[in-house]
C-alpha cells in the first residue's frame, strides 16, 4: 500500500507531507478510493524480479520485515509517552457561539460520539456551523455553512420522536451525484440505545455479493461501495441500498428523511423497526476544534486534497 500509494507523491505533496500521520491519512486514503486496485496490489505483492540472475520478490521477505519490527519494538518501548491509550475516553467538548446548540447538548451523547470518532478527533470540541432553526431549511444554505469543514458531524431529530440519528462525513458535503466519501464515514443513532454501523466491504460482499451470480451486478454493487456520500440540489445522503435506497437521505428543505439497510453500513433501521420514511425536526451540523489552540482541525493545509478524487 505504501509503494502503490508513494506513487502519486507529487513534488507539491512531498513539500507539505512532513510528518507520519499525514503520510497514512494519504495511504488510507488511498486504499479507499478508486484508484485502488486490489489485483493490482496482489501483483505488487507477489512478484518476483531477475537480478543477478536469481528470481527475488519485490517486496522484502517476511523474516526482514519481522527483524525491523522487532528493532523498532525496542525504540518505540524506550520513546513511550506516559500517556495510556487505554485512558477513559471523554465527552467532545463544545465551542459556546451565538446559536444554541441542541442535539449535541448532553454530555453522555457527546460521549458516545468520542468513543466512535477516530483517535485523532476524540480529544477535540464541537463547533456548531449550520442548524436549520437559525439557518434556515435550504440545501443551498447547508452546502455553504459546510464549504470550509471537510469532517463533520450530521445531527437530526425525528419530528414527534425522541429519537436522534446522524452521519459522520470525512469529505466536504458539496453537490456531488456521482459519489465521494471514504470507508472512515459512519452512521449512527445517537438516542435512544445509542449505537454505530461502521462501513465494512467484508461485510457488504457476504450480505449482497453472495445472492448474485452475475458478475456485473457484482462489479456494480463493488463499485456503489465508494459511493459513500451522494448529494446533490435535490437531497444528501449516505450509503447505498437496494433499488436506489440510501442509508440515510434527507431531501431538499432537510423537512423528510428516509433510511434502509445499506451496502457497507450493514445498518439496522436507524428510526425504528419498519419506519424507513419520516418528519424531520431540528437538524444540526457540528465542525472539530482542537482542544490544544482552538483552531480547526480542517484549518491546515491539505497535501492529499484532490489526488484521489
Amino acid at each position: 500500500l505504501c509503494c502503490l500509494s508513494h506513487a502519486y507523491l507529487g513534488e507539491s505533496i512531498r513539500e507539505r507531507c512532513d510528518n507520519a500521520a499525514t503520510f497514512w491519512d494519504g495511504v488510507r486514503r488511498f486504499a479507499h478510493s478508486k484508484h485502488f486496485d486490489f489485483e493490482i496490489f496482489l501483483t505488487q505483492v507477489y512478484v518476483t524480479k531477475k537480478i543477478l540472475g536469481f528470481r527475488r520478490p519485490v517486496f522484502p521477505r517476511p523474516e526482514f520485515v519481522s527483524r525491523i519490527i522487532a528493532e523498532n519494538e525496542v525504540w518505540a518501548e524506550n520513546n513511550l509517552t506516559n500517556t495510556s491509550i487505554h485512558e477513559e475516553k471523554k465527552p467532545l467538548g463544545l465551542v459556546e457561539g451565538g446559536v444554541a446548540m441542541v442535539l449535541a447538548k448532553d454530555s453522555m451523547e457527546r460521549l458516545h460520539l468520542a468513543k466512535w470518532l477516530p483517535p485523532a478527533l476524540q480529544s477535540t470540541k464541537l463547533d456548531l456551523i449550520y442548524s436549520t432553526s437559525h439557518h434556515g431549511r435550504s440545501l443551498d444554505m447547508f452546502y455553504r455553512c459546510c464549504s470550509s469543514s471537510r469532517h463533520t458531524i450530521t445531527l437530526l431529530e425525528v419530528l414527534g420522536t425522541d429519537v436522534v440519528i446522524g452521519m459522520y462525513a470525512t469529505h466536504t458535503w458539496k453537490s456531488n451525484p456521482d459519489g465521494y466519501g471514504d470507508g472512515g464515514c459512519f452512521l449512527f443513532r445517537l438516542k435512544p440505545d445509542a449505537e454505530c454501523f461502521r462501513f465494512k466491504v467484508g461485510s457488504a460482499v457476504a450480505s449482497y455479493g453472495a445472492e448474485e451470480d452475475d458478475g456485473e451486478k457484482k462489479m456494480t454493487r463493488l463499485e456503489d461501495f465508494g459511493q459513500l456520500m451522494i448529494s446533490s440540489e435535490v437531497f444528501i445522503s449516505m450509503g447505498v441500498g437496494e433499488g436506489g435506497a440510501s442509508g440515510l437521505r434527507l431531501n431538499e428543505d432537510l423537512t423528510r428523511g428516509s433510511t434502509s439497510r445499506s451496502l457497507g453500513f450493514d445498518n439496522d433501521e436507524l428510526v425504528g423497526p419498519g419506519i424507513e420514511v419520516f418528519d424531520v425536526g431540528l437538524v444540526e451540523v457540528y465542525r472539530f476544534i482542537r482542544d490544544v489552540d482552538n483552531k480547526p482541525v480542517d484549518g491546515d493545509v491539505d497535501p492529499w486534497k484532490g489526488v484521489f478524487e
